[in-house]
């Protein structure tokens, strides 16, 4: 039997279009805010295509589930480095939003791995009930998700346009504050990862121990 290419897999071909979209999007975020705008949602949606496809397809991957959360990780931080640039009064905030996303969702990838999850979406259900929460509900990790990333889209285009409507400050307001909450999130990402690894430390050491 044929090896079976994990790279030719339909979840893996989403995701670089994904990764290609958000290259894009970078390149015209310094000159062209609306085309930038749109490929990086369009991006970002993608994102609920490709584990769909995944599932329904049998095509779950640890190649794809990683490289799912490096282009969500990426694709953030680097509109947070624009970000930087059009509002320097807040760079210190952008730059704690980057360190504590990558820095949860890397730890937190990490500890499921040790523990033998497949993602870092698999959650203990004896873990974490926030957690629990926002991994188990589709529809909070959409919102949570979307409107974290609408958040600082938004921000974005607010710098490109004049006089928006009130309706616009509506909206940014609501997803600024799912955005703290997923920031919320992240930091109980950064706290349990931490537990668990500690507490697989200290397994380890215990079973050492015991063996000497």
């Amino acid at each position: 039997m044929a090896q079976e290419n994990i790279f030719l897999f339909v979840p893996n071909l989403i995701g670089y279009a994904r990764v290609l979209l958000a290259l894009v999007s970078f390149f015209l975020m310094r000159c062209c805010p609306w085309p930038a705008v749109f490929c990086y949602l369009l991006s970002a949606l993608l994102d609920a295509f490709d584990g769909h496809a995944a599932r329904a397809l049998d095509q779950s991957t640890k190649f794809g589930a990683m490289m799912d959360m490096l282009t969500d990780r990426c694709a953030t931080m680097c509109l947070l480095v624009n970000l930087s640039l059009l509002y320097p009064s807040f760079t210190f905030l952008f730059q704690l939003s980057m360190c504590l996303d990558v820095a949860s969702h890397w730890l937190h990838l990490h500890s499921s791995i040790i523990k033998g999850s497949t993602s870092h979406k698999t959650i203990d259900l004896s873990g974490n009930p926030v957690l629990r929460i926002y991994y188990t509900s589709k529809p909070v990790l959409f919102v949570m998700c979307a409107g974290n990333e609408l958040f600082f889209c938004l921000l974005y285009v607010l710098h490109h346009i004049e006089n928006p409507a009130a309706g616009f400050y509506l909206l940014l307001g609501v997803c600024g504050i799912i955005c703290l909450l997923k920031s919320g999130i992240s930091v109980l990402h950064l706290v349990t990862a931490s537990q668990n690894m500690a507490a697989m430390d200290a397994a380890e050491r215990s079973h050492r121990t015991k063996k000497q």
